[in-house]
């Protein structure tokens, strides 16, 4: 393992240098997230309210910070209903309910007299509701409630649809795509440390389809990039997240206030909030209003050890660095990421962890 970290850690330092993106402020990224809430899920997905069905987007409404009082007693009514009638079944049906329920500080343990945490660990693995970009909100689930082992479970199965080199197939021989190696990612990412060479992989993937213009499938376009952005985010690599944030704010319309798209505008800014809400994790802090604004240097690349390996010393002071489909539409910043989270344990996705585990 050393030995492979020392290999991460040289090609990063010859190649970080070369990465210039600089990043956007939280409130930058909160700004663009409100106003594409309000376009993609005001307007659209949510204009009905919220149940059980569109939970996907209901997450990214609790997760912007907007104010849930309006729906928040009917999305649990429409939870009651399909726990009764048996619907309520699937890991990524259940995953979603639990990572609202969590950002609620509903007790998901004993809602309605059942033990939704319980349920959701009884369940096959495999009955992802059709979906493998399911398994994102499966595994986010699984690491709020302390469900290690499931979580691990979880990824696991999500390696059964990737291939080394080729990468993802979760369309039975459509091929993969930035989209579908961007959830892949994520879902590995609350455990990277395990799965170092599949995530490594992924990335180099995601990179040949990275162009001036944003990352590309069948052309560059807002909901790819949303998802490298989201990816990087997850694994807390600041430099390019940064790079990420810069090519997806090339489609943002500041008419609607969501993002543009070849076809579908509403489907491009929900991924971009999708993507942004990772990001708000890794995205500068505010400078308070009477601090004035100051040029940084240049960072100098931290030398590696003379014997050519990863020291744990090394990997923590370079942490302190690191604040926390089809169609939609040589990697440059994996190894440095992936050798940090390797040496610290965990990766740096950011969950609302349940204290009640």
């Amino acid at each position: 393992m050393k030995k492979v970290l020392a290999a991460l850690l040289s090609l990063m330092l010859v190649i970080s240098a070369s990465i210039t993106a600089f990043g956007a402020t939280k409130s930058d990224v909160q700004e663009k997230i409100k106003s594409s809430v309000s376009y993609a899920l005001d307007e659209n997905y949510g204009k009905d309210g919220y149940n059980v069905s569109n939970s996907k987007y209901f997450l990214m409404y609790v997760k912007s910070g907007a104010d849930v009082s309006a729906y928040k007693a009917a999305w649990l009514e429409s939870v009651k209903a399909a726990l009764d009638d048996g619907s309520l079944t699937g890991v990524g049906n259940l995953g979603l309910v639990l990572c609202i329920m969590n950002q609620l500080d509903v007790n998901a343990r004993d809602f309605e007299g059942c033990n939704l945490v319980d349920l959701f660990e009884k369940t096959d693995v495999s009955d992802n509701n059709y979906s493998a970009y399911n398994y994102m909100y499966a595994t986010e689930a699984a690491a709020v409630y302390g469900l290690d082992d499931y979580a691990k479970a979880l990824c696991n199965q999500m390696l059964t649809y990737y291939t080394i080199g080729s990468g993802t197939d979760f369309w039975g021989g459509w091929g993969t795509s930035v989209d579908d190696l961007g959830a892949f990612i994520i879902t590995l990412s609350v455990f990277a440390d395990n799965y170092a060479e599949y995530i490594e992989d992924a990335f180099k993937l995601i990179e040949a389809n990275n162009t001036d213009e944003g990352y590309s499938n069948y052309g560059a376009n807002a909901n790819s990039t949303a998802y490298a952005l989201a990816a990087y985010s997850a694994v807390g690599n600041k430099a390019m997240a940064d790079a990420a944030y810069d090519k997806l704010m090339l489609f943002y319309d500041a008419e609607t206030g969501g993002f543009t798209a070849a076809y579908d505008e509403y489907i491009a800014t929900a991924d971009a909030i999708f993507g942004m809400e990772y990001y708000l994790n890794v995205a500068d802090e505010d400078k308070p209003a009477n601090e004035p604004a100051t040029e940084q240097p240049a960072e100098k690349p931290t030398e590696a050890p003379a014997n050519g390996e990863v020291t744990e010393k090394t990997a923590e002071s370079k942490a302190e660095d690191v604040k926390k489909s089809p169609a939609t539409g040589a990697a440059t910043g994996t190894a440095w990421a992936l050798a940090v989270m390797l040496m610290s344990g965990s990766a740096a996705i950011v969950v609302k962890k349940k204290d009640n585990q």
